[in-house]
């Protein structure tokens, strides 16, 4: 602050000076007023920077301004006068100017600014009132002593005697002395510490004292200075001799080299022992006498970096040792003082097994490299995370990603979003667990978004203290044969050729609904079919279209149950139906129903339009059994009856069905016997020519005269022994007994009677047939115009190539050929044309129904109609009635056969009717009652 003394004697006596010099130079106002403003910012200048040079600066601008006006040129005139009242202007303005720079208080230092000095350094610093309370302290005071310091006495700090030493000694203080003051203090933490420290007493301006300032010195720091000095030079010592140790023992080799000349001051024994050397060859030697260095180049890089940056760290060199052996080694080197010299340490560390092993490791890591990506399997290394960080060339093409992008994935990226989660828990799972080791089949995902399946193997790489590292995964793809294997298990169940259920899937379905309709008292269905005269299909069109007609009879088979019904197909032409939960049979007759309209549509097939038909055997559970088995058999039962009944229909199962499978399995039993021991008969139907009336033939037909059960007629046996392959023996036999019976009834008849051999379908394709029938020829010196072979037309469509071939061979022998039981079969007519048939033989069931049935007697004439345009005679078989036997006359049918003109005799009896030479009349009675 300027002393108020100054800037009074200043705020009068400048103004009126330069006002008064500026009246008398006769300027009332520049003159005066622009000193008085500059000495004004003086004033300001000097109070705020307290710097002297401001206000010295001002009052020589403020002189100027008043010599200036008189004296343009002042400056560089020299004989320039001045006037008095000039003169005692300029006299007030630089006494103005010195009392401004006289300030009392210049250069003392405030209570705030000794505090802000001493604000962090070591000693503490107390300012005290006159009575003795803190007014501030310093962070170290606060330290030493505590804090809450300020308003505190000062006696209640260090105690009482210090504050009465102090003001015993207020004179010493006056004077301007400090008073040296030295206590015991009890620390904040409890400890005591010796303190010293002095006082001295602070002036305010009118000299009179104002604060006490106290220094506090905490003597223990000062020996525990001490106390640090003497146990650095303790620890110095101890460092020293581990130094000696480290040098002596050091696993590496060390060396001091002169910094002079590179002498070898002193080198440690590890060193001395690998260069080959003793220790006296080496001390007091240069580096470059000695023929250490294989290298030069690299030991004069390390000598200029030591030289530019103080040290060496690790740089590889190759020295050599006393017999010429070269050691890799990794050296170090910097400068120290060794006794007082400058010297360089080196330390060189041996890394030939270091080389070794990064040698085998190179070659392991080459081993692993080639290993990994020439692997035949997917490998993928991942993080804790589960983040690909590698992945082999195999995985890379495996997911149709490149090489390199598989590093931007997240494992369960690989896999459908919805096992992603499912994958994390289990690779996390496995993680944290104590297995290290999970092998499952998952699915996963290419990168083109297809669906692959893959045998997919973690292994948690852990370290030695069993923490896990990463996970390695090994993928190897398994769609082919989880295709495979789909497919064979699907293979297992279901048919190949129409996806329906196949016969052990039926069945395991079945014992499920049996148990199931045992368990609630609910009722199940088993339909059990087989197409008719499929077999026809697949010998006139081919097997391709057999099964083509398979596939589409299974599609609307399975439209015409529910979802939850099985269709089975057991194989073959046969299908089975299960119908689970139905109230009554009469719901299983309705799906019967359903499935007969349902074929009745034509199926076209390969520019075929066909028409199928089915038989139906049906069996309910469980009224008709609970064992599956059984079931199967009864329903297979049903069907063969309703193909007795004339197929296209369906037949519930009965007892009596199960007493005529008994039968016929006995038939199938006793034929064998029956054939050898000749139990078998030929019975003679006569055939007679209608416009006369006269018997003109006889149709052979067999008997099985059984020990037990009597005269079976060919219903009975006849198809079983089909089935067995019996046929072509019985067959043989019976052809031979006709042409025996032939010649017996032409010589009792006294002329040529013609003899019809029914032949079986299985004898028609014996390669011996036309060689059985010369033979019989032969031997019984039959003409071979008197036989006439019946054939079914199923026979001859069976395999059109080989019956025009044997059609051929019969046709040479001379007999006749006639076709049986036409309109029954398979009519494709093409044999009537392509074949040498000389007679058609009109069935029964068109027959029957004349002349009640236009349908019938349109068909019938029809047919007679196309056997005369193929040149071929006519015979009607099952004639009863005269009213058959006139329409038959009137349209031109040569022949028939039927209860009209008799039922078939026996040899003896049919030899008795031609020897009388009797006519044959609606009236007459052939069986000779």
């Amino acid at each position: 602050m300027i002393h108020k003394r100054a800037l009074y004697l200043m705020a009068l006596f400048a103004p009126l000076a330069c006002l008064i010099a500026g009246l008398q130079l006769g300027r009332s106002d520049p003159g005066g007023i622009l000193p008085v403003t500059l000495f004004l910012l003086a004033l300001l200048v000097a109070n705020v920077t307290n710097k002297p040079g401001f206000t010295l600066l001002t009052a020589a601008l403020a002189t100027m301004c008043l010599v200036a006006p008189e004296h343009p040129q002042l400056g560089m005139a020299v004989n320039t006068s001045i006037s008095p009242v000039l003169a005692l202007s300029i006299t007030g303005i630089w006494l103005a100017t010195a009392l401004l720079l006289w300030n009392p208080n210049r250069g003392q230092v405030t209570i705030d600014q000794l505090v802000a000095a001493f604000a962090h350094v070591s000693a503490g610093l107390l300012i005290l009132d006159l009575e003795g309370r803190v007014v501030v302290a310093n962070t170290a005071a606060v330290s030493i002593m505590g804090d809450r310091l300020s308003g505190r006495y000062f006696k209640d700090l260090v105690g009482s005697e210090v504050w009465a030493t102090i003001r015993s000694h207020r004179a010493v203080l006056f004077k301007g002395e400090s008073l040296t003051l030295k206590s015991s203090l009890t620390r904040p933490d409890g400890s005591t510490s010796l303190v010293s420290g002095s006082a001295r007493l602070v002036m305010c301006d009118t000299g009179k004292p104002r604060y006490i300032c106290v220094q506090i010195f905490d003597e223990s720091e000062t020996r525990d200075t001490e106390r640090a000095l003497a146990e650095a030079d303790s620890a110095l010592k101890r460092s020293e001799e581990k130094f000696a140790r480290v040098f002596s023992e050091s696993p590496d080799g060390i060396v001091i080299l002169s910094q002079e000349d590179g002498t070898i001051v002193d080198i440690n024994k590890i060193y001395v022992e690998s260069s080959g050397y003793l220790r006296e060859d080496l001390i007091g030697k240069t580096v470059y006498e000695l023929d250490i260095f294989a290298d030069k180049n690299a030991f004069n890089e390390a000598a200029i970096t030591l030289a530019n940056e103080g040290h060496v760290s690790n740089q590889e060199m190759t020295l050599k040792t006393k017999t010429g052996e070269q050691v890799p080694v990794l050296v170090s080197a910097t400068l120290i003082d060794f006794d007082t010299q400058p010297c360089i340490l080196c330390i060189t560390k041996d890394i030939r097994e270091l080389r070794n092993a990064e040698e085998q490791l190179l070659e392991s890591e080459e081993r692993f490299r080639g290993t990994f990506e020439n692997a035949p399997i997917g490998i993928i290394l991942v993080n804790l995370d589960g983040q690909i960080f590698r992945a082999n060339h195999f995985a890379a093409e495996l997911f149709g990603y490149e090489n390199n992008s598989m590093h931007e994935l997240h494992i369960s990226q690989l896999v459908p979003p919805d096992e992603r989660s499912n994958l994390k828990e289990g690779l996390a799972s496995l993680i944290s667990g104590n297995e290290t080791i999970s092998r499952v089949e998952r699915r996963m995902l290419r990168h083109d978004g297809l669906e692959i399946w893959a045998n997919f193997h973690i292994v948690v790489q852990r370290s030695a203290d069993g923490e896990a590292m990463y996970c390695i995964i090994q993928i190897a793809d398994i769609t082919e044969m989880k295709t495979s294997q789909r497919r064979m298990e699907h293979m297992a169940f279901f048919d190949t050729l129409t996806n329906l259920a196949n016969r052990r899937l039926f069945n395991d379905r079945l014992s499920q609904a049996i148990d199931h309709s045992t368990r609630t008292n609910q009722n199940a269905a088993l339909l059990y079919l087989d197409l008719d005269q499929f077999k026809r299909v697949n010998d006139t069109l081919g097997h391709e279209v057999g099964d083509t007609l398979l596939e589409k009879v299974a599609d609307r088979l399975t439209k015409c149950v529910r979802s939850e019904d099985t269709v089975g197909r057991p194989g073959g032409d046969e299908f089975t139906i299960l119908l689970y939960n139905v109230n009554s049979p009469t719901d299983a007759n309705i799906v019967a129903e359903n499935i007969l309209d349902e074929l009745r549509r034509p199926i076209t097939i390969s520019g075929h339009q066909l028409v199928v038909t089915t038989s139906i055997g049906i069996v309910t559970i469980p009224d008709d059994g609970t064992d599956p088995n059984l079931l199967m058999r009864n329903a297979d039962l049903a069907m063969y009856k309703a193909k007795e009944c004339g197929r296209n229909t369906y037949q519930f199962y009965n007892e009596e069905m199960n007493t005529n499978a008994a039968n016929r399995l006995r038939t199938e039993y006793e034929l064998p016997d029956a054939i050898d021991h000749q139990q078998f008969e030929l019975y003679f139907q006569p055939k007679v020519r209608l416009n006369d009336q006269k018997v003109v033939g006889v149709e052979a037909m067999i008997r099985w005269q059984h020990p037990q059960r009597g005269l079976l007629a060919p219903e009975g046996f006849v198809e079983i022994a089909e089935e067995m392959g019996a046929m072509v023996e019985i067959g043989n036999w019976m052809i031979h007994e006709s042409c025996k019976a032939g010649c017996e009834l032409a010589e009792a008849s006294g002329s040529p009677i013609t003899i019809g051999i029914n032949i079986s379908p299985r004898q028609f394709v014996d390669p011996d047939l036309a060689e059985t029938i010369r033979h019989s020829l032969r031997e019984t010196k039959l003409p071979a115009d008197s036989v006439e072979l019946e054939i079914n037309e199923s026979a001859l469509m069976h395999d059109l190539e080989a019956a025009s071939e044997t059609i051929k061979q019969l046709s040479e022998l001379g007999v006749r050929i006639a076709i049986d039981d036409f309109g029954t079969g398979y009519s494709g007519l093409i044999y009537l044309k392509n074949f040498p048939i000389d007679t058609m033989k009109v069935h029964r069931s068109f027959v029957t129904d004349i002349p009640e049935s236009k349908e019938d007697m349109a068909i019938t004439r029809a047919v007679i109609e196309m056997a005369h345009g193929l040149g071929m005679s006519v015979v009607a078989e099952g004639v009863e009635t005269s009213g058959q036997q006139e329409f038959l006359t009137q349209h031109g049918c040569e022949y028939a056969q039927g209860r009209l003109f008799g039922e078939p005799l026996p040899l003896n009896e049919i030899i008795r009717m031609f020897a009388a030479n009797a006519r044959v009349t609606a009236k007459l009675s052939i069986s000779g009652n």
